[in-house]
């Protein structure tokens, strides 16, 4: 008998809570779903969750620009060190509040760390398990209130850190001649993100209003954009006056509040998630809208962007909803969302190929065994579904209701062709089918009886009772 059972993949949830994180290669994406993270491979059509787990549900998740490291951060702030091409932990750590927002330098060398209002650079630790592998470099404050976006400058000697406080601020890893901590304020809200541009020469703020500022560098009193990190000297050798001015203001003209923002500086790309589900996608710096579309009911809760900038990811906690959106050909490349409520029933195939699992959101959904994506959602009942079962063949899925009817669904055309139900009204809570699929039979919780019906004309066969409780 094998008995050395190992954790293969998690099914019933594509995504909780926290930022989506896109591999280095563009082609998976990481979410995470309560206290794991899941691998979802978008060129294979296969999913993998990492076989390490937090204490809490996940609060941020980021990846090293090469792809090496990984770091888990919970609720409390406790952070796990992964090496993600081994799927190992190296080491565990707390950082003792909770995190807002982390993000690696370009370079890899650091990593910046939102907590509450104020802000840690860390230098980044190696590939091999040491004692004391994170190392503080320097912390850095001046916000009002809390950390809500980090983002580094292409060079990596800079940092934008946005707050609710309406401001965004930029500090510099290193002392640089020059240069002071620079405070960017304008908005009206609180500040979702903020970005520098590619060449350097401008820097991109949003607010929860809509509001995008578009701000330049250049000396005091002299209209000529510099390149941020090239502080000029006079003809004495002293520095001269630098400052950040706001060159426009633009406005997403939507009613409802940006919730998440990404951007991608390789295409000048700007992608806002708003409170009611709809996403547009800007061109930077004219702020030229390219698309816009509603793909939720509720709130998008995290946008991500591809290095090539051609897939842009969105999770909703509320409903668990993972997107994938190509959008150039407009089509989706992943689309999954758990159940809603809690999953009340599970059946494996006989083939093992198939897991079906039912809901308290009255919904059947049927799962690939092997990739972990769910193929089919089945919507035909009105209340909480209490069991499923499959036929011998797997051709057939079969699932029972509290809102007292049995229902067969069909998997070769995805439809359902049978509706077993009683003659009074009863709530069904268990469910069986005969080795050659051609008896059905359920259980119900008020009646304590049994009903049994022909699978292939759906009449009622016999009532067995007897009970004195559910069944």
């Amino acid at each position: 008998m094998k008995t050395g059972f190992k954790f293969s993949n998690l099914c019933g949830t594509v995504y909780k809570k926290g930022n989506l994180v896109f591999t280095p290669d563009g082609n998976s994406i990481l979410s995470p779903v309560g206290n794991r993270v899941t691998v979802f491979d978008l060129v294979n059509n296969k999913t993998e969750t990492l076989p390490f787990e937090n204490k809490r549900d996940i609060r941020r998740i980021v990846l090293s620009p090469n792809g090496n490291l990984l770091l888990s951060i919970d609720e409390l702030g406790q952070t796990l060190l992964v090496n993600f091409r081994k799927r190992t932990v190296l080491n565990y750590f707390n950082l003792k509040d909770k995190v807002r927002d982390i993000q690696f330098s370009p370079d890899g060398l650091y990593f910046a760390v939102g907590l509450g209002r104020n802000i840690e650079v860390w230098r980044s630790p190696g590939l091999t398990r040491e004692f004391a592998p994170f190392e503080l470099h320097r912390k850095y404050a001046g916000h009002y209130d809390d950390i809500t976006h980090i983002s580094w400058s292409p060079d990596s000697r800079f940092f934008l850190t946005s707050s609710k406080d309406m401001t965004a601020k930029i500090f510099s890893v290193n002392k640089i001649e020059g240069f002071e901590s620079t405070t960017l304020s304008g908005h009206r809200y609180a500040v979702v993100g903020s970005w520098f541009s590619k060449d350097m020469r401008a820097i991109y703020t949003v607010s929860t209003d809509g509001a995008v500022c578009v701000r330049r560098f250049r000396p005091h009193g002299v209209e000529e954009n510099l390149t941020f990190g090239e502080f000029p000297r006079d003809e004495e050798g002293n520095l001269v006056h630098t400052i950040w001015f706001t060159e426009n203001r633009h406005y997403t003209m939507q009613s409802a509040r940006v919730q998440s923002a990404a951007f991608n500086p390789s295409t000048q790309l700007l992608v806002l998630g708003l409170t009611n589900g709809v996403f547009g996608i800007w061109e930077m710096p004219d702020f030229n809208n390219i698309h816009s579309l509603s793909i939720s009911r509720k709130k998008i809760n995290t946008v991500a962007i591809n290095p090539s900038g051609e897939w842009l990811a969105f999770g909703s906690s509320k409903l668990g909803q993972l997107l994938v959106w190509e959008w150039k050909s407009e089509t989706y490349v992943l689309k999954q969302q758990g159940h809603f409520y809690d999953m009340s029933c599970i059946a494996y195939s006989g083939d093992g190929q198939y897991i079906a699992t039912g809901g308290d959101d009255a919904k059947v959904k049927v799962w690939n065994a092997l990739t972990g994506y769910c193929f089919i959602t089945f919507t035909e009942h009105t209340s909480a579904v209490t069991a499923v079962q499959f036929t011998k063949g797997s051709q057939v899925v079969l699932s029972a209701s509290l809102d007292g009817t049995v229902r067969a669904y069909d998997l070769v055309r995805y439809r359902n062709f049978r509706i077993f139900t009683s003659p009074t009204p009863v709530q069904f809570t268990s469910l069986a089918v005969d080795p050659s699929g051609e008896i059905v039979c359920a259980g119900c919780q008020d009646t304590f009886e049994i009903y049994m019906w022909s699978m292939q004309t759906g009449k009622l066969l016999d009532v067995l009772s007897g009970h004195e409780g559910p069944i």
